[in-house]
């Protein structure tokens, strides 16, 4: 039984074309989390984006309250007499008096064992392994992960890729339950196949986005058979080079609970003729033709929109759909080869992955592709001309100046270097130049001694949020991660963590690995469980498991869960897109979480009150 506060607003939007009086985010439960530690047990919970910040808890240890005021500070909490075999629950003191209570209760994470080769003095960090499904065979190696509610229960599992040739996708939850596979088939290339999890009609559970192709088999292991897909040959093999060199390609929405097949539509646009890729794509092997991404944004009347988009070094074009639980419809397309012209300088300036966020303040998402972006109505926003880069961040990266949010990023072709922009207007606000390709940089706050972001770029100079040359030296190739208790950032460094005060974290003392070759990317890094830090999820070394691990480290920083700030749930969502880029947070941390105007959806409409 769950008792839910009056101020979470509990709204079914059965439609698309639904007006949100604000901002529908998915509803969370708690996601209390219980560790073993040194000294008893650490345990951390979510507050909520519909929290009031005076909201207080309390925590019970095998039924029985163990604090003797309600904690009002804080969600996190230290248990010196709580042993590994203990079960814990949380309850909210909502601002009436009431209790939002909850009967589950949530077993110990035991302190991580070191694998063998470790040090001796290793420290022990508690972690959860995730148990993966029997591989689907063909040497596939299980890779990018997003999340989301796929079973209205408050509770986030994971969708993920098993990346080659043939590629699958599984869902499971956090303890490692397998809930379907669906088998994209040998005319999909795992990289072109970019997994979208969100809730797109508005009924409190996450579908499934991704794309697919003839032999495509959905999660019930039937072919798939609406739409176009109704009269194809699932024994089709499509011609391939480098990449698939002919169509059909399609994209296909499949409910996020059985994995069954709920619309599908063409993939926009077409490969075209063979002999014509060269000129519109760049080459003639299916390689950058197939340079294919996706996003979700939110249109604040038409509710999420699935973006999908072919190109990136050549011709940049994509198209916007609505699903109403039904039906994928065309919302509108863009195209940087238009007839008209108008839209040619945007040809060329896609990066390998996308960003989504309300540049402007207007109550829906543009997108950002690169050196370019496109808003909410499918107009081109604006260009830069700067060209590609391989890596990006969107957020209030220069908290000082006006405006909502500034976009940081490398380029890999003259005039080369990096540049800091307005992310609503395209104005560039300083960039730097450099003798060759920039090819890995960030920006985040990680330092507190400078205020803003620390902008860092591969061969240059680290930088403050004005671009001014600081005495630092981060790595260019780690990513921000929100682990350690300050409102600053720590590092990430392949499956290390680092902070200001040194290691926090060394992965392969538990054989924790990292994914995508160079690239040593996470299999997933969100705020998925506890308070306002972020989860990490590494791939185990043989192949057969996730390590999760979660802050062990207490803070006072009392702040709502970062899934609930709509500029870092929409990156979250887009985060296995291409290149793995960090999500941010559409406010400047350090400053506090602003109030959100947000509203909180959930499948189960059964409202209890004591």
């Amino acid at each position: 039984m769950v008792v839910l506060s009056a101020f979470v607003l509990l709204t079914v939007l059965m439609a698309p074309a639904t007006i949100y009086a604000k901002r529908p985010m998915e509803y969370l439960d708690r996601g209390l989390v219980a560790m073993e530690v040194n000294n008893g047990i650490y345990l951390s919970w979510r507050m909520l984006g519909t929290d009031t910040p005076d909201i207080e808890f309390n925590l019970y240890r095998n039924g029985k309250k163990i604090n003797t005021q309600p904690i009002t500070e804080s969600t996190n909490y230290s248990d010196s007499e709580g042993k590994v075999n203990d079960t814990y629950r949380v309850e909210a003191i909502l601002p009436d008096g009431s209790l939002e209570r909850s009967d589950e209760e949530v077993a110990v994470w035991a302190q991580g064992k070191t694998v063998s080769g470790a040090p001796g003095n290793a420290p022990l960090r508690p972690y959860k392994t995730i148990l993966l499904p029997e591989s689907p065979g063909r040497n596939l190696i299980p890779g990018d992960a997003s999340v989301g509610d796929l079973t209205g229960n408050g509770k986030y599992e994971l969708v993920f890729m098993w990346e080659g040739v043939g590629p699958c996708l599984d869902a499971i939850d956090l303890d490692g339950k397998h809930l379907w596979r669906i088998s994209l088939g040998v005319n999909v290339t795992a990289n072109a196949a970019p997994i979208l999890v969100y809730d797109l009609n508005g009924n409190g559970k996450a579908e499934v986005v991704c794309i697919t192709g003839p032999g495509t088999k959905d999660g019930t292991g039937k072919f798939l058979s609406k739409g176009p897909a109704a009269d194809i040959d699932h024994t089709k093999i499509l011609k391939r080079k480098s990449s698939l060199m002919e169509d059909p390609a399609f994209i296909t929405v499949f409910d996020g609970e059985t994995g069954g097949e709920l619309a599908t539509t063409l993939f926009w646009p077409p490969l075209g003729p063979e002999e014509d890729m060269q000129k519109v794509w760049g080459d003639d092997r299916g390689h950058r033709s197939n340079s294919i991404k996706g996003a979700v944004l939110y249109h604040k009347d038409l509710g999420p929109l699935v973006v999908y988009s072919r190109g990136i070094y050549t011709r940049v074009a994509m198209r916007a759909y609505t699903f109403d639980g039904k039906e994928l419809k065309p919302a509108w397309t863009f195209d940087s080869d238009d007839p008209s012209g108008q839209y040619r300088g945007y040809r060329g300036q896609g990066n390998h992955s996308v960003a989504v966020g309300d540049v402007n303040g207007v109550g829906s998402d543009a997108l950002i592709y690169g050196a370019c972006a496109v808003d909410h109505n499918g107009k081109g926003l604006y260009t830069t001309g700067m060209g590609h880069g391989d890596s990006h961040a969107l957020g209030n990266l220069d908290p000082d100046r006006p405006g909502r949010l500034e976009f940081y990023q490398p380029h890999e072709g003259p005039p080369y270097g990096a540049s800091m922009r307005d992310a609503g207007t395209g104005e560039v606000l300083w960039s730097t130049r450099n003798d060759g390709d920039v090819g890995r940089a960030w920006a985040a706050d990680v330092d507190a001694n400078y205020r803003g972001a620390e902008c860092v770029a591969v061969g240059m100079p680290n930088r403050d949020s004005k671009g001014n040359v600081i005495p630092t030296n981060y790595n260019a190739y780690a990513q921000p991660i929100y682990f350690d208790g300050r409102p600053q950032r720590a590092l990430r460094n392949r499956s290390n963590i680092d902070g200001e005060g040194g290691r926090l974290l060394t992965g392969w003392y538990y054989d924790a690995g990292t994914v995508h070759g160079s690239k040593a990317d996470a299999i997933l890094v969100a705020d998925i469980l506890g308070d306002w830090r972020e989860e990490v999820i590494f791939l185990r070394s043989d192949h057969r498991a996730f390590l999760m691990f979660s802050t062990w480290i207490p803070t006072k920083r009392k702040n709502p869960t970062l899934m609930h700030d709509p500029t870092y749930r929409m990156n979250v969502a887009v985060q296995n897109v291409g290149y793995n880029q960090p999500a941010h947070v559409g406010y400047y941390f350090a400053d506090g979480m602003p109030t959100h105007d947000i509203e909180l959806i959930r499948h189960d409409q059964t409202v209890e009150k004591k």
